[in-house]
């Protein structure tokens, strides 16, 4: 059994070269061997991945304080300990099975990336308007101002306001649709 020894100066900044703990990475027979000796005391392989990423965690943390002299035997026992422990939590704890037909009202992860995306893309394209285009249409929009008072406030008619936050909004929709973003559907 053969693993690779590399030096760290406890902070994880990499190698240092009269280090007198070396951190001992597990190989891939040993890593397999562990993978299969958990999964095959668990019922699903996802908690059996857990258990060994948590035995190589565990074993790191050890190897930063000990000289560990045989690095199989520590994984197993440490493995064996983790099995230990999540069967136990196991039996104290009940599963419920949940009802598909229940949503979570919080948008997905996806949907998320794509409204800041949009965001993005829209502040451009107001950085990119013409001051006047976007003083009025921040002054709509985001201040919450009537149309009359922004008008009466810049001297300007309030068509000529009304006009000038259509034409924001136009500039808006033109930059998402250039992106594929459309704000009917909500980015």
């Amino acid at each position: 059994m053969s693993s690779r020894a590399f030096l760290v100066d406890g902070i994880g900044n990499g190698p240092l070269p009269n280090h007198s703990l070396a951190l001992e990475y597990p190989d891939a027979e040993l890593a397999g061997a562990l993978r299969r000796f958990v999964r095959g005391r668990l019922d699903h392989h996802a908690d059996g991945d857990d258990v060994v990423q948590e035995t190589y965690l565990r074993l790191f943390a050890y190897q930063a304080t000990a000289r560990v002299n045989d690095m199989k035997a520590l994984c197993f026992a440490i493995a064996r300990n983790l099995l230990l422990d999540h069967h136990r939590a196991a039996r104290r704890s009940t599963h419920v099975e949940l009802d598909e037909a229940i949503v979570c009202p919080q948008p997905t992860a996806d949907r998320v990336l794509a409204f800041r995306r949009a965001v993005v893309i829209m502040a451009d394209a107001l950085e990119r308007m013409p001051p006047l285009r976007r003083e009025i249409f921040l002054r709509k929009r985001l201040d919450g101002l009537r149309t009359d008072t922004i008008a009466q406030s810049l001297d300007m008619s309030m068509a000529a306001v009304e006009k000038h936050v259509v034409r924001a909004f136009q500039d808006l929709r033109g930059a998402l649709a250039k992106r594929g973003f459309t704000m009917e559907a909500g980015a």
